[in-house]
C-alpha cells in the first residue's frame, strides 16, 4: 500500500463521527479512499446523499498530527497494512458487513487463504480443556488448517502452543495496537508469529485502549473462519461473543460439552441449548461438516456410493430426503418446504446425519451425502 493511500485510511480511522459501518459504506460507494478527503469531490456526497455530519467530519479533518505519528511508527516497526478495497484483504472477512476497513499485520497474510478454524474459550482453562485442545490439534494435523486465536490466557494460548507443537499455522488477532502487545507475558509468542505465523489487529496506536476493544476484536476471529470451536466458557464468558458473531455471519459454531456442575462448561452447554452451537461429540464430524476430508488418504479403500431406498426411512425422513434430492438447502428453507417444526426437523436431521445419509455444511446448509 502506498503512503498516500495508507494516510487516507488512517485519517478515516481517526475521523471523529465516522464509525466502522459508516466508513465501510463510504468505501463501498466511492471505491477510492483518497477521494473521501477531497474537497472538490462534493458531487459524490450529493449523489449518495451522505449525511452532512459525515461530510463535515471528512472535509474538516484536523487530526493530521496523530496520523503522521502513526505513519512513523508503522514504518519504524515494519508493520504492513491491507485495506478493504485491496485484493489481498481476507476474502471471508470481507463478506462481513462490519469488517474493519484496515488491518495492520506482521507475518504471512497468505495463511488466511487456508481453511481457518477459530479456537476460543475461557482464560481459566481446566485440565479437561487442555486435553481436548491437544487432542483436537492432533486430529487436525493431516488437514493443516490455520488456527486462529485471540492470544489471551487460557484456551487461546493453549491453542497456540498445541498448534505450534503439531506445526499447524497460527494467526493471532489482537485487541490492542502494535504499540502495546497484550498480555505482555506473551511477547515471545507474538515474536514467534511475526516470523512463523501472522499477527493482525484493526487498531492504530491512536485508538484509546478500553475493554470493549477485545469484544470487537472477536468479530474478526469469527469472520476469518469457516467455523469456531468453543472449548470451555463460563455462562457469560467473553468467548461467547465470538460464537454470536459467527452465528451472525452464518458460520459454523461447535461447543465442547462438559458437566453441568462445572462453571466453565456452562457457557458451552448454553450455546448448545440455545441452538447457537453444535455439540462437538467427536472430531470426525467437524471435519466432515466442513468438507475438509475431500481427499482420499493413502491405502484407504474408496467407498462405493449406495443408492438410497426411501422405503428404508420413516415418513418424516422421506419428506426431508425428497426435499433435499435436487439441491442443498438452508435449514430455514428446508423447514419451510417440508412444513416441519424446527424441533422435529433438527431431530430427524440428526438421525440422518448419524446414519451417514445427510451431511451438514457450513452455514446450517444440509444436503444428501454423495
Amino acid at each position: 500500500m502506498n503512503k498516500e493511500t495508507l494516510t487516507s485510511y488512517l485519517k478515516l480511522l481517526a475521523c471523529d463521527g465516522v464509525g466502522v459501518l459508516s466508513a465501510r459504506k463510504l468505501l463501498d460507494l466511492s471505491k477510492n479512499v483518497n477521494s473521501l478527503f477531497d474537497a472538490s469531490n462534493k458531487q459524490f456526497f450529493a449523489d449518495f446523499n451522505i449525511p452532512k455530519s459525515i461530510q463535515n467530519a471528512l472535509l474538516q479533518f484536523d487530526r493530521n498530527d496523530v496520523v503522521q505519528e502513526e505513519l512513523k511508527f508503522i514504518e519504524k516497526n515494519h508493520i504492513q497494512c491491507v485495506g478493504i478495497l485491496d485484493d489481498e484483504y481476507p476474502k471471508m472477512l470481507k463478506e462481513c458487513a462490519d469488517a474493519p476497513i484496515l488491518l495492520f499485520y506482521k507475518g504471512d497474510l497468505s495463511l488466511l487463504d487456508n481453511n481457518c478454524l477459530a479456537i476460543v474459550g475461557t482464560r481459566k482453562i481446566s485440565a479437561y480443556g487442555k486435553e481436548v485442545t491437544a487432542n483436537l490439534m492432533e486430529h487436525l494435523l493431516s488437514y493443516k488448517p490455520t488456527i486462529v486465536s485471540g492470544m489471551a490466557y487460557g484456551v487461546d494460548i493453549a491453542a497456540y502452543h498445541e498448534a505450534r507443537k503439531f506445526n499447524l499455522p497460527v494467526v493471532g488477532i489482537m485487541g490492542t495496537s502494535f504499540k502495546k502487545l497484550y498480555p505482555a507475558m506473551h511477547k515471545n509468542f507474538y515474536t514467534d508469529l511475526f516470523n512463523n505465523g501472522l499477527i493482525i489487529t484493526e487498531y492504530a496506536g491512536f485508538n484509546t485502549l478500553v475493554p470493549e476493544l477485545f469484544t470487537r476484536r472477536n468479530r474478526i476471529i469469527a469472520g476469518l473462519c469457516s467455523a469456531t470451536v468453543v472449548i470451555e466458557s463460563a455462562e457469560t464468558g467473553g468467548s461467547l461473543s465470538t460464537a454470536y458473531f459467527a452465528n451472525d455471519y452464518s458460520r459454523e459454531v461447535y461447543a465442547v460439552p462438559g458437566k453441568i456442575t462445572d462453571d466453565f462448561s456452562k457457557g458451552c452447554l448454553r450455546l448448545i441449548h440455545e441452538n447457537r452451537a453444535q455439540l462437538l461429540y467427536n472430531f470426525d464430524h467437524l471435519i466432515t461438516d466442513l468438507n475438509w476430508n475431500t481427499t482420499v488418504e493413502p491405502n484407504k479403500q474408496v467407498e462405493v456410493k449406495k443408492e438410497i431406498n426411501l422405503n428404508d426411512f420413516t415418513n418424516l425422513q422421506q419428506t426431508i430426503l425428497k426435499t433435499l434430492q435436487n439441491e442443498p438447502l438452508h435449514i430455514d428453507e428446508l423447514a419451510l418446504q417440508t412444513e416441519l417444526s424446527m424441533s422435529v426437523l433438527n431431530a430427524e436431521l440428526m438421525m440422518l446425519e448419524l446414519n451417514g445419509i445427510v451431511v451438514g455444511l457450513p452455514g446450517k446448509v444440509f444436503k444428501v451425502k454423495e
